[in-house]
């Protein structure tokens, strides 16, 4: 037996419902996406105008529909068309829909560069706004971690790009990775990335490229993303804690807060712990009675980096969370950073650098493990596909994480739906559904705001 959708009813509206309009918040996800088919429409089209029955925009778009739809699978994704091309026309824009072959022939050759600069505007725009105030630290700084992470990985399919892995056992794996900048803070949940850099073979080299390396891409497309003069403080691993990455930041302006390990930079430890038996180094404790632990603080400013690099200055901090009987060491982190160090700003620091793991966890793991699926193969291609399919992952992320903080309807709909993964399965039912004109008018169905009923017809299939 086959079920067929043939009608729907609205229930707690007098109006039909395809004459419904959504009276406008502050924010809306609506004018997100009106905003990003917007910047799709100024990405310069490759193609000759003979080969563009559809627009760059709408393959573009429909790009980022998949991911924000979060379908498994790009077959997936357009074997829905006929159920979902009126909601896909209102709500995304998108005119005509091409093929899964059409759009990754297309997207293959769109230069990432022209569609990672979305995220920076985006980001900009909410700094303009004012929306993320609350984003400042040391009166003023937003902090922005960089991390690697691979979207494509195969042991098969690959590109003169992909990098490397030479296993013992003489078999290749070729993936592609990307460094991502994403604006966090220690006390707010949502994560904004701010711009993605692949980390990818340049031409004529046949050595792996590093996220260090990519670094000298990622900065402009970060600085792109702020005001002019915006202090940034940028956060990393001790892969970064490195002289020709930290002389990257002052040349930009910028500060840093990096973890620091003793087996890449031994200097500043070797300084730190002669200044500490002498008694130079800034010591604080805290108890905390109700977790049974002992937090110590201990700072000192003005190290050098290395002794290859003595005009590099760096402040060491070390924090350290103890068993408040036994003594014993819980955890412990060092970094070292470019704002000076004192008793009124070193707990704010320390805060600041653990979370960096917000990259990794509310970031990477979300995009992984929570609809999105980073990791999945949507398609590697022969230029750009693969890098191209992971921005506009993030451009889905993006703005999901902007509706999460400023749409009310996204929060009403999310605390029905109790969980992400339930919310987007709720998203996909109806709009495979429900003809509307809004995600906002399905985020109202969701949370019970808008009752609607649907009439199916059973269909015999013999």
């Amino acid at each position: 037996m086959a079920f067929k959708r043939i009608a729907f009813i609205i229930l707690s509206n007098k109006y039909l419902f395809y004459i419904f309009r959504q009276k406008m918040q502050s924010f809306s996800i609506d004018n997100s996406y009106a905003q990003l088919s917007t910047y799709f429409q100024e990405v310069e089209d490759h193609r000759s105008p003979v080969n563009t029955k559809i627009s760059l925009k709408d393959v573009l778009m429909s790009g980022f529909a998949l991911f924000s739809l979060k379908d498994r699978s790009l077959l997936k994704f357009t074997k829905e068309y006929k159920t979902r091309a009126s909601n896909l026309k209102s709500i995304y824009g998108i005119e005509n829909l091409p093929s899964d072959t059409a759009m990754r022939q297309v997207l293959d050759k769109v230069e990432s560069k022209n569609i990672q600069s979305i995220l920076a505007k985006f980001i900009n725009q909410l700094i303009q706004s004012n929306h993320l105030i609350d984003y400042e630290i040391f009166g003023g700084y937003l902090y922005i971690p960089i991390d690697g992470t691979t979207y494509f990985t195969s042991q098969k399919v690959h590109c003169e790009k992909c990098l490397q892995t030479h296993h013992q056992n003489q078999t290749i794996t070729y993936h592609d990775k990307g460094l991502v900048a994403t604006l966090v803070h220690p006390e707010q949940k949502e994560v904004f990335p701010v711009a993605i850099e692949a980390i990818v073979k340049q031409d004529g080299q046949t050595k792996n490229d590093s996220e260090l390396a990519a670094t000298e891409r990622l900065f402009p497309s970060i600085k792109s993303a702020l005001p002019a003069a915006y202090p940034v403080l940028i956060g990393g691993d001790a892969l970064f804690a490195c002289a020709s990455f930290l002389n990257r930041i002052i040349a930009y302006n910028w500060d840093f807060l990096l973890s620091i390990k003793e087996g890449n930079q031994p200097f500043p430890f070797k300084q730190f712990e002669q200044k500490r038996k002498a008694g130079q180094v800034t010591r604080i404790k805290k108890v905390r009675h109700r977790k049974n632990t002992k937090e110590i603080y201990e700072y000192v400013n003005d190290l050098i980096l290395n002794e290859d690099n003595p005009d590099i200055k760096v402040n060491f901090i070390r924090y350290q969370q103890l068993d408040l009987q036994t003594g014993e060491i819980l955890q412990e982190f060092t970094w070292i950073t470019s704002i000076y160090i004192d008793n009124k700003n070193i707990k704010t620091l320390v805060l600041t650098g653990r979370a960096r793991w917000k990259i990794e966890n509310e970031t990477f793991n979300t995009l992984k493990n929570q609809g999105y699926d980073f990791e999945h193969n949507f398609g590697h291609g022969k230029q750009f596909l693969a890098d191209n399919f992971a921005i506009l992952m993030l451009l889905a992320f993006l703005i999901d994480q902007i509706a999460q903080r400023l749409d009310k309807q996204f929060k009403k709909a999310w605390i029905t739906a109790n969980t992400k993964i339930d919310l987007w399965e709720k998203i996909r039912i109806y709009f495979d559904l429900v003809n509307c004109d809004s995600m906002n008018i399905i985020y109202k169905i969701i949370a019970k705001e808008i009752k609607v009923k649907i009439q199916i017809q059973h269909i015999d299939d013999s």
